[in-house]
């Protein structure tokens, strides 16, 4: 590739390693500051070493290498909230009851079923000494997760409103079935690490005016759907509108969110890469004049990074609409400017500096896909669209169309069978169809916004814009219909994801430069791949009974390679339960059969006895191992114990809690292993059913 700086490619590289190895090992303070200031002076002394040509060798390379490394474990090291002593974890006390934590909301995310959820900011907590009465702050930060019951939430919570809340903070909940989306995970990776749940009369709400940019910039996104519902728009058509110019998702139907998935089509939902890099082609284009200005192209540059992030304003200064107007402006510099670098280069340049800003991005789903997307298109598509050279400029544009969706779709795709477990067949008819238009249809919804912000907007054209919505909307639900393209619960490991983009990686060095060392490359990553299949095939061949987690309902489940056989209670349907599907795809399992819970199950070596509500557990000559409790049975426990000799008690999510309090501290006093799947999670067991 023309103008590849490999070495830069190198150091940011070696910067992520140094982010990767931040996260998962502890340093102190004082080692993260021994390590960086001995990289930096090693670094000093070879730069003066290589620049007085005293010696010829690989040093200097070294020091750097471990300069960005060492910058790449700093970051991290001072982004942890560990590290940060005003941070709520490091003031335990804090949590006490009588005080209260002054947060400012930065971020509104979609609801609950029950609850509206909002990302807010700590700033100070106040506390109060009962005996005095006294009242005294202290500087407090710190992301929390703050949960709002609907049927008190009438308030409507903007961001940038400050709030005083009570310091109850609670550990956010983690999945209780194995192979669940981990929600901690998800909201430790937002640097969220607490929650708490409120009702309205629990808030005092600030009246304080707030002047802060991002809450401005979401003031006036408010203001433009709030004009925008003034006109004749549908309900879904509003909100494809909100998703599609203005970054907010919240609106959109489950059912048009599962329709754009599966026609291939997701990515136009959220205001990310493909938005602002259409934009800036379109920019580019309007602002071709400015050119023959004096310093011309210097003028367009800023003009084109200023609408850029004019339009990140416009459309709440998201993070993901900061991530990628981030990205662009670099490769908007890079475009005017026309220096002789790749934009691959000018790609990893601002990674650097979005992760230097905020290293936790580099687990959020929406920048992983958009930086391997748009690393794809620039590497790889350019290799696509040379297979085929068309003679015309129509069937041209189209190919380029065609290419460009191929390159990205191979750049996301181990990432999104991963996160998502589904690939769409017909992705590349959806992105035919929809991306020559899809610049008309955001520049026009700008304009639209632009004209609505001015009660200048006329009916005909929100009409027709509505209609051009509208036909987008059929013409994704027709493709999505189309079930048989639509490949679905495909199992996709983590290792075997980073193993599949070892490959890319190395298909793409290979086609590039065709020799020895890459085509070993190569070939040594598809055998990588090849074994890590084969390994986890042969992982998932076994067998394990599992007692998962339902709130007023029992599952128990007994898996034999790829065969899964459940039993259940009455009220429990096994095809409606989301947390079962994912225990299919992640183990490789088919449900075979699905029966009515027993109350007697024999294992290689063990008995387990169910006992429920009608709390019939006499069974002559049967002395269960293991005893499962649900639908909180009226029991002696204790003279039950007496009668059996159990080695394992489990209480699932169908009993009382104060049922399971006393039969936990009835095990304990016994010392009986006691497991209550609505604490500790689903009983795994990897004994076979007879």
């Amino acid at each position: 590739m023309r103008f590849l700086n490999v070495a830069l490619i190198k150091l940011c590289l070696v910067f992520l390693l140094g982010i990767f190895i931040g996260f998962y090992a502890e340093f102190s303070s004082g080692s993260i500051i021994v390590i960086l200031c001995t990289a930096l002076l090693l670094f000093i002394f070879a730069f003066i070493r290589a620049t007085k040509g005293i010696f010829q060798d690989i040093f200097f390379g070294i020091t750097a290498y471990l300069v960005f490394f060492c910058i790449g474990l700093a970051t991290v090291h001072l982004q942890e909230p560990k590290n940060q002593p005003s941070h709520y974890i490091q003031n335990a006390e804090n949590a006490n009851f009588g005080n209260i934590i002054k947060v400012r909301i930065t971020e509104r995310l979609k609801d609950g079923f029950y609850t509206e959820k909002y990302l807010a900011e700590a700033s100070e907590v106040y506390q109060i000494t009962s005996e005095e009465e006294k009242v005294t702050s202290k500087k407090l930060i710190g992301k929390i997760l703050i949960n709002i019951s609907k049927d008190s939430a009438d308030f409507n919570l903007k961001i940038g409103d400050e709030l005083l809340i009570p310091a109850a903070l609670e550990d956010i909940n983690q999945p209780l079935n194995p192979h669940q989306f981990n929600y901690r995970n998800y909201m430790r990776n937002l640097g969220v690490l607490r929650q708490i749940n409120l009702s309205k009369p629990q808030i005092k709400l600030l009246k304080d005016e707030n002047w802060q940019f991002k809450a401005l910039a979401e003031k006036w996104r408010n203001k433009s759907i709030s004009k925008l519902g003034s006109y004749s728009f549908q309900s879904e058509e509003m909100a494809i509108i909100q998703a599609l110019i203005l970054g907010n998702r919240r609106e959109i139907s489950t059912e048009t969110y599962e329709n754009y998935a599966a026609a291939g089509a997701v990515h136009i939902l959220a205001v990310s890469g493909l938005h602002v890099g259409i934009i800036l082609l379109i920019l580019n284009w309007l602002l071709r004049p400015v050119e023959f200005l004096p310093k011309g192209k210097y003028l367009k540059m800023a003009i084109i990074v200023l609408l850029l992030w004019a339009f990140a304003f416009i459309a709440g200064l998201s993070p993901s609409v900061i991530r990628a107007v981030t990205m662009f402006s670099f490769l908007a510099i890079g475009m005017q400017l026309k220096r002789k670098t790749s934009a691959v280069n000018t790609l990893f340049m601002s990674l650097l500096v979005l992760l230097l800003i905020n290293p936790y991005y580099i687990f959020q789903v929406g920048f992983q896909l958009s930086y391997l997307a748009v690393f794809a298109i620039v590497t790889i598509q350019p290799k696509i669209y040379n297979i085929y050279t068309p003679r015309y400029k129509i069937p041209d544009y189209f190919w380029k169309i065609l290419s460009v969706s191929i390159a990205a779709q191979i750049g996301v795709l181990p990432l999104s069978l991963y996160y998502f477990h589904q690939f769409p067949g017909l992705f590349f008819v959806t992105n035919l169809v929809l991306l020559p238009f899809i610049g008309l249809i955001l520049g026009l919804g700008i304009l639209i916004i632009f004209l609505a912000l001015l009660n200048v907007l006329p009916d005909f054209l929100a009409n027709f814009y509505g209609s051009c919505i509208a036909i987008m909307n059929r013409f994704v639900d027709l493709v999505a219909a189309q079930e048989a393209f639509v490949l679905t619960d495909i199992s996709f490991s983590a290792f075997i994801t980073v193993l599949a983009y070892l490959m890319i990686v190395a298909g793409i060095m290979l086609i590039y430069k065709l020799n020895f060392r890459n085509l070993s490359f190569f070939l040594i990553a598809v055998i990588f791949l090849q074994s890590g299949l084969i390994f986890e095939n042969y992982h998932y061949r076994q067998s394990e009974a599992v007692v998962f987690h339902k709130s007023r309902g029992t599952v128990l489940g007994f898996r034999s390679n790829e065969n899964l056989t459940l039993f259940t209670s009455e009220d429990v349907n096994p095809a409606n339960e989301l947390f079962l599907k994912n225990y299919e795809v992640a183990t490789k399992a088919n449900t075979i059969n699905a029966e009515k819970i027993r109350n007697i199950y024999n294992f290689s070596e063990e008995k387990l006895l169910v006992v429920d509500s009608a709390a019939a557990y006499k069974i002559p000559g049967f002395k269960p191992d293991i005893l499962l409790l649900t639908n909180s049975p009226k029991i002696n426990l204790d003279r039950l114990v007496q009668e059996t000799n159990l080695k394992q008690i489990i209480a699932d999510g169908s009993n009382y809690r104060s049922y399971v309090e006393r039969w936990k501290k009835t095990a304990e006093n016994k010392e009986i292993p006691f497991h209550y799947t609505g604490e500790k999670g689903a009983f795994i067991s990897s004994a076979k059913r007879k």
